[in-house]
C-alpha cells in the first residue's frame, strides 16, 4: 500500500518481496496494483521501470503458480474421495460435483493470467502456455483416477451380474463425467492449431490421449455386461460334438428359447444407456458394446475352428448374431458401421457352416424358437 501511495519510488522492491512468502497471494495483489499504475500512464507504459516489474515479480509469479498446481490436485483426489456418483446429484452436463470443481479451478487461474497483463509478451505466452499444460495434465489425471474407481467399483459388483443386470447409475455418472472434462478440452487446453515456444501442441495431445483413456473405459464397461452371452456361450459349447454331454443333451430336444434371455439383457441396457449416457457419446458407447458382443461369439467361434458346429449351435449363434445386428441398427447405428471386420469374420464363418451343415429355415424352426429377426440384404445375397 505504502509503494503504491509513493509510486514505487525509492523502494526497494527486491528486499520487500524477500519478506514474504513465496508464492503468497499478496505478492499477485500488488503486481496488480503497479502494473495497472504502468498502464494508466502513457508515458510510463512498457518503459524500461515498467519492464523491470518482469525481472522482480518473475519468480515469484511462477512459484504462486506452481503452489497452485499442486493445489488443485490434492483438491481434485479430496473431491473424488468425497464423490458419490448418484446420477441425483449431476449437472445438467452429466457430470458430476467433481468435474464442476476442477474445471471451476482450472478456469480461474487461467483467468488470473490472463489478468496479469505480462508486458513481457513472451512471458506473458509462457504463463498462458503453462496453464494450458497444467490443465491438460489435471484433465488426464481425473480420467485416470476415475477409471481406476471404475475397475474397483466392478469388481465388487462382478459377483451379483445376472442376466437382469443392467449399466448401473454410478458407472454411467463416471463415464459422463470423463466425457464431460474431454468437452472443455479444447476451450481449455489451447488453440488446436496454436503451439507453444517448445513447438508442442497441448489440444492435440490431450485429445487423443482422453480419447484413448475414455475408449478404454467404454471397453471395460462393455465387458462387464457380456457376461449374459458368455453364459449362453457356455451353454452351448456343451452340444461340442466331441464333449460326452452332447449325445445326453440331444435326447431331449432343445430349444432356442435359451437365446431369450440374452435379447431382453440387451434390450433393457440400451434403453439404459440411451437414457442415462452423455448425448455425445451414446453411438461410441453403442459401438463399442456391439463389437464386445460380437468379440466374444467370434472367440468361441475360433475356438471351434477345427470342429464343426452342432446344428443347433449353428442356428443358435445365426439367430443371436442377427438379431444382435438389427438390435444396434435401431439404435441408430447404420450399416456401414456395424458392418465392420469383427462382424464380416462372424458372418462368413456362419454361412460356412450353414454351407456345410445344409441347415434351412425348416430346421431352424424344428428348435422351437420363431426368427422374428429381419435378414439383411446381404444374408439374402
Amino acid at each position: 500500500k505504502q509503494w503504491y501511495q509513493r509510486r514505487v519510488r525509492g523502494v526497494d522492491m527486491e528486499s520487500f518481496l524477500v519478506t514474504l512468502e513465496c508464492g503468497c497471494p499478496e505478492i499477485l495483489k500488488l503486481y496488480n496494483k503497479l502494473n495497472t499504475y504502468f498502464y494508466e500512464q502513457q508515458e510510463l507504459r512498457y518503459g524500461k521501470s515498467h519492464m523491470n516489474l518482469h525481472k522482480v515479480f518473475a519468480p515469484h509469479i511462477v512459484c504462486y503458480l506452481e503452489q497452485e498446481e499442486e493445489t488443485l490436485k490434492e483438491d481434485l483426489d479430496e473431491a473424488l474421495e468425497r464423490e458419490t456418483w448418484l446420477a441425483k446429484d449431476c449437472s445438467e452436463d452429466f457430470s458430476c460435483s467433481a468435474v464442476q470443481q476442477v474445471v471451476a479451478s482450472v478456469k480461474n487461474i487461467q483467468k488470473l493470467v490472463a489478468e496479469l497483463r505480462w508486458p513481457d509478451r513472451t512471458f506473458a505466452d509462457h504463463l498462458s502456455c503453462r496453464t494450458q499444460k497444467t490443465t491438460a495434465e489435471l484433465f488426464a489425471y481425473f480420467v485416470s483416477k476415475v477409471y481406476g474407481i471404475l475397475q474397483s467399483y466392478s469388481r465388487i459388483q462382478r459377483s451379483v451380474v445376472t442376466q437382469t443386470t443392467v449399466l448401473p447409475d454410478e458407472v454411467c455418472v463416471m463415464l459422463n463425467s470423463c466425457v464431460t472434462i474431454q468437452s472443455h478440452a479444447g476451450d481449455l487446453c489451447g488453440n488446436a492449431t496454436s503451439k507453444n515456444t517448445d513447438g508442442y501442441s497441448y489440444r492435440t495431445d490431450i485429445n487423443e490421449l482422453l480419447t484413448e483413456k475414455i475408449n478404454a473405459m467404454f471397453e471395460f464397461s462393455c465387458g462387464q455386461l457380456c457376461q449374459c452371452l458368455i453364459t449362453l456361450l457356455g451353454k452351448l459349447a456343451r452340444y461340442d460334438k466331441h464333449s460326452i454331454f452332447s449325445p445326453l443333451l440331444m435326447l431331449v430336444q432343445p430349444k432356442l428359447s435359451i437365446v431369450e434371455p440374452l435379447f431382453s439383457h440387451v434390450r433393457q441396457n440400451n434403453v439404459q444407456i440411451k437414457q442415462e449416457i452423455h448425448p455425445n457419446a451414446t453411438q461410441r458407447f453403442f459401438l463399442f458394446w456391439f463389437n464386445c458382443l460380437l468379440s466374444r461369439i467370434e472367440e468361441w467361434l475360433e475356438d471351434r475352428e477345427n470342429i464343426d458346429l452342432h446344428p443347433f449351435q449353428l442356428a443358435a449363434v445365426s439367430i443371436v448374431f442377427k438379431t444382435l445386428f438389427n438390435e444396434f441398427s435401431s439404435q441408430g447405428l447404420t450399416e456401414e458401421v456395424l458392418r465392420n471386420d469383427i462382424y464380416r469374420k462372424v458372418h462368413n464363418r456362419i454361412e460356412y457352416e450353414e454351407t456345410m451343415n445344409t441347415l434351412n429355415i425348416d430346421q431352424t424352426y424344428s428348435y422351437g424358437y420363431e426368427d422374428t429377426s429381419v435378414r439383411t440384404e446381404e444374408d439374402d445375397c
